[in-house]
């Protein structure tokens, strides 16, 4: 039986939006974060400007509440067969799908608000990571590795855009610095994808975790290592190879601890450990462009 959805502007009614948008799960936002705030210490060798870190953070967040309400928007004809996501706010009837897209275009109205501080070839990467935020849910109905594309909008387009928003113009480094993000976000959410495994082929859901089977761990050490490969070409390519080099080998060997450990066979909840653990492999990418700022070396 669907309960009945809270009053709406009750504390209950906005407690289900806080649901909706995952607020009490903010390894989302950091992992979204964290490419781009290491374009940003790359531009600014290690000391950005705190208006620009906090663009980027609130837009990290904005942009991961509008993901996650579009997501839940377009997939809650399969969300109730899925174990994980059969009781999220859309499908148990908590909230209408009217109240929903309300909630979407608030949080990308909120991102728009930033971009008019940064310049317009910024605005035009934004663009970009908007389109392939709304259609990636789609791509998991035909797409054997919807992982690769969700990459867009939550590893690529974020560093181009701190980039961009810094020099006002495009470089090699920050592709690469974008590549690396993308490979990396395709590598966690490889691991996330384990704990809907089962479901997924019950609803008829595309996900890399059911395409590889057991070469699953193969992809995400493959995926792991391109990022790795990219970050380290982003050093070369932007002169930055003091402590960076030592950050990505770290990066890149816990990488390899992981898609062992999944070799062996992990459990859903070691999966979704696993999983947020990138948070601290991030910052320790992170830690390397930082302690490139000349005061510090």
């Amino acid at each position: 039986m669907t309960p009945n959805p809270p009053a709406v502007f009750s504390i209950k009614w906005f407690s289900v939006i806080l649901e909706l948008i995952r607020f009490d799960r903010p390894a989302g936002t950091l992992l979204l974060f964290l490419p781009g705030f290491w374009a940003l210490l790359a531009a600014w060798r290690g000391a950005p400007p705190p208006k620009l870190l906090l663009i980027f953070f609130l837009g990290s967040f904005f942009m991961r509440s509008a993901g996650c309400a579009i997501n839940d928007i377009l997939d809650r004809h399969v969300d109730g067969a899925v174990e994980r996501t059969k009781n999220r706010p859309i499908v148990s009837g908590r909230i209408s799908v009217g109240w929903a897209l309300a909630v979407f275009f608030f949080f990308c109205t909120l991102s728009a608000f930033l971009l008019l501080f940064l310049n317009l070839l910024t605005l035009k990467v934004a663009f970009v990571g908007l389109l392939a935020t709304i259609l990636y849910p789609l791509f998991k109905r035909f797409f054997p590795l919807p992982q690769l594309f969700m990459g867009l909008p939550f590893g690529m387009v974020a560093p181009i855009m701190a980039w961009t928003a810094s020099k006002n113009e495009l470089s090699m480094g920050a592709v690469f610095i974008g590549l690396a993000g993308l490979f990396w976000s395709t590598a966690y959410d490889l691991i996330y994808a384990i704990s809907d495994r089962e479901d997924d082929v019950k609803a008829g859901v595309r996900s890399g975790a059911v395409t590889f089977g057991d070469r699953l761990w193969l992809a995400i050490l493959f995926f792991g290592l391109l990022s790795g490969l990219f970050l380290f070409l982003a050093s070369y390519s932007l002169g930055i190879f003091k402590a960076l080099p030592l950050s990505i080998l770290l990066f890149v060997l816990l990488i390899f601890f992981q898609s062992f450990k999944v070799r062996g066979g992990v459990t859903p909840v070691y999966a979704q450990k696993l999983f947020k653990s990138h948070v601290f492999l991030g910052v320790i990418v992170a830690m390397g462009f930082l302690l490139e700022a000349p005061i510090l070396l």
